[in-house]
């Protein structure tokens, strides 16, 4: 009886292994046949993602502009051709910042990078979301900042022919004058000192018209002829020198200011003159005789400098000062009404700006704001 009980006791305990070993058996199968599509669906992957760094590598090799990173410690590690051409070669394992000392000479007001043979090329970056590497976009641009230097020529061609009425009529009117005056010198009948004031109104009136024509010329020009490294202290004491009749005649008084010594900025030494002495001719002519004019030179920046004529005339009316730069624009029956129109054209030919400040009853504040440069042959 005890024998009976102990086999189906084996037969129960043989079914369930029997069970056991079918369950385990099923579920091995199921786990080879998830195993071998999870394996299938891998290569899978494995055969996009290839195909997708490859479309990659293939579009960094034909994309115009440079592709780089940059590692944690702002070593260049990886760049595409077109990188490659802008920073050579041997700029892979490089410090990106002695790269772009040796490659580029400096940088414009938008931050673009400027090379050696005025080639322009815009930086784009991003930060990795995963490390923190970084990649870098460069670009030439130098075409397009080529065309719209083209377009501001083109519109100041344009300008010039818009106003050639308006420079035929002020013309006209201190040459008549200048004629009148020369004409009655001839009169027997003239004294002296008649003579001598006739003389001087003459003068008076040729002045004017040479100050149009300089004026014209020099809009018409655009601003910059050459491109050479200026000291500014040199350009300063060399205002100093030219405004000194002027303002003598005026019984003005004039102040320059002390500043940082050895700041070299890059451009046309004459243009650069010119625009300085319209500065303080034109805080001359609005404050009258004795005027009282400050010429400050102030650092706003590792790369920009600020050449400020200071006056404590009657100010500007703020709806006139978006218009004081417009050609022709004057307020003044004497004022050519092109000064301030080329002061704006130097100063973006030479990548730089003017700003105006004015507070009225109190003065005004004129600033021509340029790059400096760390260029040593200085003209």
């Amino acid at each position: 009886m005890q024998e009976q009980e102990r086999l189906k006791e084996l037969e129960a305990a043989f079914d369930l292994f029997n069970q056991t070993s079918l369950q385990l058996t099923t579920s091995y199968e199921a786990l080879q046949n998830q195993a071998a599509h999870l394996q299938s669906q891998l290569a899978r992957s494995d055969q996009e993602k290839k195909r997708v760094a490859d479309r990659l590598s293939r579009l960094l090799d034909v994309l115009p502009a440079g592709v780089l990173v940059l590692s944690d410690n702002n070593v260049i590690v990886e760049m595409n051709p077109s990188a490659q051409e802008i920073l050579g070669a041997d700029a892979v394992n490089r410090d990106w910042d002695i790269v772009i000392k040796n490659v580029f000479l400096t940088t414009n007001d938008a931050g673009e990078l400027i090379t050696h043979n005025k080639m322009v090329y815009q930086l784009s970056e991003t930060t990795s979301n995963k490390d923190s590497s970084r990649i870098l976009l460069i670009q030439d641009v130098t075409a397009a900042r080529q065309l719209q230097d083209h377009e501001s020529r083109h519109q100041r061609l344009h300008s010039m022919g818009e106003m050639a009425a308006s420079l035929a009529h002020q013309i006209r009117t201190p040459l008549s004058s200048a004629l009148l005056y020369v004409s009655q010198m001839n009169s027997e009948h003239l004294d002296d000192d008649k003579r001598e004031k006739f003389v001087g109104k003459a003068l008076n009136s040729l002045n004017h018209l040479e100050s149009l024509v300089k004026d014209m010329l020099q809009y018409a020009k655009g601003g910059k002829g050459s491109d050479k490294a200026i000291l500014l202290e040199d350009l300063i004491e060399q205002l100093e020198q030219s405004v000194e009749a002027q303002i003598n005649q005026s019984l003005s008084k004039i102040r320059f200011n002390a500043f940082i010594p050895g700041l070299v900025i890059t451009g046309d030494k004459d243009a650069l003159m010119t625009a300085l002495q319209n500065l303080v001719g034109n805080a001359i002519d609005i404050v009258g005789q004795r005027a009282d004019i400050e010429v400050t030179v102030n650092k706003v920046s590792a790369n920009r400098v600020d050449v400020v004529v200071s006056d404590k005339g009657p100010g500007i009316e703020s709806d006139k000062l978006e218009k004081i730069f417009e050609p022709f624009f004057t307020s003044r029956a004497k004022g050519t009404g092109l000064g301030l129109a080329v002061v704006r054209a130097i100063a973006e030919a030479h990548n730089g700006e003017v700003w105006v400040k004015s507070i009225v009853g109190y003065g005004t504040q004129f600033g021509l704001r340029l790059p400096l440069t760390s260029r040593k042959e200085v003209s």
